[in-house]
């Protein structure tokens, strides 16, 4: 009898993974699939979104989206909510979830059954409000002409890209894999150049008491970056070149306070290499677990996994598990949730005793990619599965659930996302993660409006390249330990 250590067992599945992947992984858009593409006449949107509503009507066709802010909106200022006259269609609840189940996530199934006080949901009007840049169209059709997943993948299982073009979009509008699919959530969304926000990572314990984790979070992209206006710096050139950028300084609640990481990600190494500056020791680490597939999300006191950020996320070069896809699900997500940056909320206001408070929540019927996610065999990870769901219009993440090694549903989660159509970014701006089994939940750190309030940083500053005033130094291990002992 032949017994294969986890390393043997790791090769076969490479081993496997290869054969499978050998053919579509490198396949470029042919100049007939990018003419799909457009605002306007095409079968596709800029982003690869099926243009037509729905056959029952209750999806409409998209026809650009916002276009122009709502009147009563001033720049620098929380955004109006250009629906705010919608009236919910209904409020799904525990009573009557029943009969919308088809359109359901198994998530909110099951908040409903463990939740039925509490737990409801308002569905309002589909309103396909995604709105691109012009440079951002017309990079993506550059981008996906010429960018390939790396040969390393079908033959080691090791992720990476090649012949990534500078100026961003969307890198596989039209997937062939749900690797392509995996890399357009990461990647396929205008979030903006450069961000400075405060933020409320607030952790509530099974009794409802709440920790308020004040973060200040600051990200680069340079992957949206052109050509002329990239930094020369090998910290940013390296491993292909950088895509993103990210770092966060704990301000509260005290005993953290001035923890701060900063690190980036590759275009040929999608492990995060990041520093950590710790203030007790006054010295400056490398940290590979931040960012690092199950590893403990920074700040979250254990009840996330990096995997779960934005719903969803690669942690690694070598992923652990094997995935596949589907288009075109129909599902209530939540969207267009402009109450939640109304600068009249409180942290008391949004956070309930066993989950966000939902009456400020608005949920529309939208079309989602699904990404479902097995564990390979003889890797670990603490999810045994995955599932992740990504709206169509915008490539986001807006919801995804977790099962453990016994297939129990164990956590699940929902994202706020807006378009902030003074810039026509698309931003994450709150959300929830809920553990079924013991029942508490985390939200990270977003709420930026009522966080850069309650703190006096003021209003997140999300900026564009010509707009950029972020110090990048700090994602690099000299600029931090500058940060680190100011």
């Amino acid at each position: 009898m032949m017994i294969l250590t986890n390393r043997a067992l790791r090769v076969a599945g490479a081993g496997v993974l290869a054969l499978a992947l050998a053919g579509p992984v490198l396949a470029k858009l042919t100049d007939e699939e990018i003419a799909q593409l457009g605002k306007t006449g095409t079968p596709l949107t800029p982003v690869g979104a099926t243009r037509a509503g729905n056959q029952a009507g209750t999806i409409p066709e998209w026809t650009g989206g916002i276009q122009t802010p709502p009147a009563g909106f001033k720049p620098g200022e929380p955004w109006v909510d250009p629906y705010a006259d919608d009236k919910p269609l209904f409020t799904i609840t525990a009573q009557n979830y029943e009969q919308y189940k088809d359109n359901l996530l198994p998530g909110q199934v099951a908040m409903f059954k463990q939740y039925p006080e509490t737990f409801r949901m308002h569905v309002y009007p589909s309103r396909r409000s995604a709105s691109y840049p012009d440079w951002f169209v017309e990079a993506t059709k550059v981008q996906a002409k010429s960018v390939e997943m790396c040969p390393e993948y079908a033959a080691k299982g090791e992720l990476c890209l090649i012949n990534v073009q500078p100026g961003g979009g969307v890198p596989f509008p039209i997937p062939k894999t749900a690797e392509e699919m995996g890399w357009n959530s990461m990647l396929g969304a205008y979030r903006g150049t450069t961000v400075d926000a405060m933020g409320d990572g607030a952790l509530i314990d099974s009794l409802g008491n709440r920790t308020d984790v004040i973060i200040r979070s600051r990200e680069y992209w340079p992957y949206q970056v052109p050509a002329d206006k990239k930094p020369t710096n090998e910290w940013f050139t390296q491993w292909g070149g950088a895509f993103l950028c990210d770092s966060w300084q704990i301000e509260q609640p005290p005993r953290s306070s001035g923890l701060v990481f900063g690190g980036c990600m590759y275009a040929q190494n999608t492990d995060f290499q990041v520093y950590l500056y710790i203030p007790g020791q006054r010295r400056v680490r490398k940290a590979p677990e931040i960012g690092f597939h199950d590893s403990p999300s920074f700040g979250s006191d254990g009840q996330r996994t990096v995997s779960s950020r934005w719903m969803w996320w690669f942690g690694g070069k070598e992923p652990r598990h094997s995935y596949s896809m589907q288009k075109g699900k129909e599902l209530f997500i939540p969207y267009n949730a402009y109450k939640i940056v109304d600068p009249n909320l409180t942290f008391n206001d949004i956070y309930g005793k066993k989950h966000v408070n939902q009456d400020i929540l608005r949920y529309e019927l939208h079309r989602v990619w699904v990404m479902d996610s097995q564990l390979k065999p003889g890797f670990r990870h603490l999810y045994k599965r995955h599932v992740a769901y990504f709206d169509e219009d915008t490539w986001m993440g807006v919801a995804f659930e977790a099962y453990d090694a016994k297939d129990r549903l164990w956590r699940v989660g929902e994202q706020y996302n807006l378009n902030l159509y003074d810039k026509r970014i698309i931003r994450i701006m709150g959300d929830s993660q809920i553990d079924l089994v013991n029942g508490r939940y985390t939200t990270y750190p977003y709420w930026h409006v009522q966080a850069g309030k309650a703190s006096g940083f003021g209003m997140p500053k999300f900026e564009t390249t010509d707009e950029t005033t972020v110090d990048l130094t700090i994602f690099t291990p000299q600029g931090l330990r500058k940060f680190g002992t100011r």
